[in-house]
């Protein structure tokens, strides 16, 4: 009997634990939260655009200063739109200013002003 109230308790405790993470975390897991203030499509009459990409403010997971930064879109680049609880797919020119988003990074960051990195899913919030 003992046994069995103290497997009880631990996974009482576990669930407690893993809903707290949860709420503390937020449902998106996110290298940083923001809003776009830029977008710039590829420009096919200028060589050094040959990407899309927008201009992010905002907060980088485990870091308190806002920031900008430079993401590269390409064909690899998930985009999706929030919708309540479900994720519809979006496309890049879905993207405007002034929407928040939830972005994960891929590949090195390019040290620059602002700094610049590939964007791996971005998720339109509003």
């Amino acid at each position: 009997m003992k046994v069995i109230t103290l497997f009880a308790i631990l996974v009482v405790l576990m669930m407690g634990v893993v809903y707290g993470v949860m709420f503390a975390t937020g449902d998106e897991k996110a290298d940083m939260n923001g809003e776009i203030i830029g977008i710039c499509p590829v420009n096919h009459h200028d060589a050094s655009n040959s990407c899309n990409s927008i201009l992010v403010e905002g907060m980088i997971t485990g870091d308190n200063q806002s920031q900008n930064l430079s993401l590269r879109v390409t064909n690899e680049s998930v985009i999706l739109r929030k919708q309540g609880d479900k994720r519809n797919k979006a496309n890049y020119d879905d993207l405007k200013p002034g929407q928040k988003v939830a972005i994960m990074f891929t590949g090195p960051f390019v040290a620059s002003y602002p700094p610049q990195t590939t964007a791996k899913e971005i998720i339109i919030l509003s």
